[in-house]
Parts: C-alpha cells; structure tokens; sequence
C-alpha cells in the first residue's frame, strides 16, 4: 500500500493481527514492545550489593517472545531492524545486571532509558530524563517567542502561541508520568513556564500578575488537572483497561473515598490512582 493512504492502517491492522507473544505486549502501529513482570521465585540473585545485583533466570519468557517475533516476521516476509531494538529492566532499588536478550545470534542492547510513544521511561521510573526532553524539545518554540516579541507581536497574540505550541509539549501524555516526577523535576517544569511568561510580558514584574494576564496557571496546576480528567474518564468507563484500578484502590467511608490498601513503595503511593481516586 502507498504510504499514506486512509486503508492503509486498517489493512497494517489486520495484517499483525495474529502477532500475540505468549508474554503481556502493546502493539502501535510498527512498534511493538513486549515485557514481562518477575517476582522473586522466578530469578537468582549474586554479587548483591546495597546497590547493584545481577539476576538469572532459569528460563526467560522474554526469550521466547522475541524468538517468537523474529520467526513471524521472517514468515511474514518482514524484517527485524535488531540495531533499533532495545530492552531495558525496570528496578526500583538496585542497578541490575540481567542476561542479554538475543535476536538472530545479535544481542539486543540493554538500555538506561527508553521512549515509547513519546514517553522517555528511565529504569527507575522517575521520569527525570522525560522532563529534560520535553524542556528541549520547546527550546525552538521559546526561540521563537524571543523573535515575535521583537517583531513586535503584541502580548496576547504571544500568549496565545505559548499556549498552541509550548504547553502541548509540556502535558503531553502527563498522566502516564507526571504523578512520578520529583519536587525538583516539578519545580524545573514551572521555571521553564515562568521563563517564557517572562519574555511574553517584560515589563511586567511579578509572576501572579503576568499570568493573569495571560490566563495562564501554574505548569503543575495544570498537569494535575489533566491528571484528574483521566482519571475521571477512566472511573467513568466500565470498558477502559485501567478500569478496575479505581475500584481496587478507593472504597467509600463516611468521611468519603479512602484508600483501601496501603502503597508498598513510596514509588507506588505516586501513582496517578493512589493521588486522585
């Protein structure tokens, strides 16, 4: 099918139907991401430190996988680009040394962080990486405001490209890693707004007043607030994949919802249905 086309994506669809590893996967569009959660019982730990161990496994089901897609692909006349894969352990503690995983007699490189979907997921899941990226990636539209101003584009007009063009960036996807980040990383984030605010209105002293303004609140106001939409769309939607969450993570009470378990991991207290259900 030419690039492009509206029947393509139904008919790419339709094609990798049928690829279903026996591990948990997401699958968009070409990309596909396979992962596989394990518990204690499942490895063996040696050369533990307080800050690095490596682990073994007996028997890696994410072989097995991988095995299982490079022999689809090869069946389906695809091909496996091996130098843009990568894996990646998830530790909340530890650096871990874990066995490489191997495609087509190529080892496939373990990484520090990784993107998906636009996402960058560092091994500890703290998101700071992510934060550093979206901040890059508004450096030419903040260029840009620098040069309006100067063409003499009035405040309102530049106000109203901060938010088409820079706060996009800045929410993108906030729900999968703004309830992890740092009060550092947060504070980061509400710098880089006040910055902009501070080339939009120069000859305005105080933040409050600029955004007034504007219209603009605070970047963390506004990323808790898309936060609470999500969760209220998934509370709301008995067929959403992350439906049973709210359920299993707040009961009423009288003095209204509550947690009905406890966060094992200060990591865990983070997530997004621990702070808004």
């Amino acid at each position: 099918m030419p690039q492009g086309t509206i029947l393509g994506p139904v008919l790419w669809n339709i094609f990798i139907d049928d690829l279903a590893p026996a591990v948990n996967f997401v699958k968009y569009a070409d990309d596909t991401t396979l992962y596989h959660s394990l518990r204690t019982n499942e490895v063996s730990i040696s050369d533990s430190t307080a800050s690095r161990c490596t682990i073994s496994l007996t028997h890696n089901p994410l072989q097995d996988a991988a095995n299982y897609t490079s022999n689809w692909c090869r069946e389906n006349k695809m091909l496996l680009n091996t130098t843009k894969s990568n894996q990646i352990t998830f530790s909340l503690k530890k650096e871990i040394a874990s066995s490489p995983i191997t495609i087509d007699a190529t080892d496939i490189a373990e990484v520090e962080s990784t993107k998906l979907l636009g996402v960058v997921f560092d091994k500890h899941l703290r998101f700071s990486d992510h934060v550093t990226t979206i901040i890059d990636k508004c450096r030419p539209a903040f260029h840009a405001i620098s040069k309006l101003r100067k063409a003499g584009v009035d405040d309102s007009s530049l106000a109203l490209f901060y938010k088409s063009r820079i706060t996009p960036l800045l929410s993108y996807a906030a729900p999968a890693w703004y309830p992890m980040i740092s009060k550092q990383d947060r504070e980061r984030l509400e710098k880089y707004q006040r910055l902009c605010l501070r080339v939009i209105l120069p000859n305005v002293t105080h933040t409050d007043e600029r955004q007034q303004i504007t219209g603009i609140d605070d970047i963390n106001v506004q990323l808790d607030i898309s936060c609470l939409r999500y969760v209220d769309k998934v509370r709301s939607n008995a067929d959403h994949p992350l439906h049973n969450l709210t359920n299993l993570h707040s009961k009423s009470s009288r003095s209204g919802r509550r947690l009905s378990t406890k966060s094992r991991t200060a990591l865990q207290s983070k997530s997004l249905f621990y702070r808004f259900v």
